[in-house]
């Protein structure tokens, strides 16, 4: 138990540092990671039954320390290192509307590597808003788990939660090393 209460300390102090007050985590767990490809970290919220709930990204320049507790924060390490194409964690997207969790599972199916356009999506859900599915991906909670960066405008390549230079480098990035895990 000694380690948890060190990560506890580790999480609050980040916290401190970050916001400026040290909330105690009696219900979550919160990991750090630093994505290289993307020059930023990753914050991984985790809920009580360590179940992931969140992922954010951190756009700061001083270094914070990695931690890394749950195996879903090691996949997604892996995968910033180009060792690894899917995930294996579970999540919890029950908060979400009954349409944005049914966008999100089929965004889910897209492969790594591999782009669809909002309209090809909103077809894939079962509606013809490609408005409506952009709104339900912009409150994807767990993005690169549930991959809505390779979701791309017709004429371009459409927003993101993280900003457009993350979406970006995510899809070179996966381009990248897509021929690795013989997907393309």
């Amino acid at each position: 138990m000694l380690w948890l209460e060190q990560v506890y300390f580790t999480i609050n102090e980040y916290l401190l540092k970050m916001t400026g007050s040290a909330d105690r985590l009696a219900d979550r767990l919160v990991d750090i990671i630093f994505a290289e490809p993307l020059d930023c970290y990753i914050e991984v919220k985790y809920n009580r039954d360590n179940e992931l709930g969140s992922i954010r990204f951190i756009k700061r320049k001083e270094n914070i320390e990695d931690i890394k507790t749950l195996q879903t924060t090691v996949e997604l390490d892996e995968y910033f290192k180009g060792e690894r194409e899917s995930f294996s964690c579970n999540y919890d997207i029950s908060g979400l509307s009954v349409f944005s969790r049914k966008v999100l599972n089929e965004t889910k199916k897209i492969r790594y590597g591999r782009t669809i356009t909002y309209s090809g999506l909103a077809r894939n859900s079962g509606t013809r808003s490609a408005r409506a599915v952009g709104r339900a991906l912009a409150n994807n909670p767990i993005p690169i788990i549930i991959p809505c960066h390779r979701i791309i405008a017709k004429n371009g390549i459409g927003g993101y939660s993280g900003g457009l230079e993350i979406k970006t480098r995510l899809l070179e990035f996966e381009r990248k090393h897509a021929r690795t895990f013989n997907v393309l």
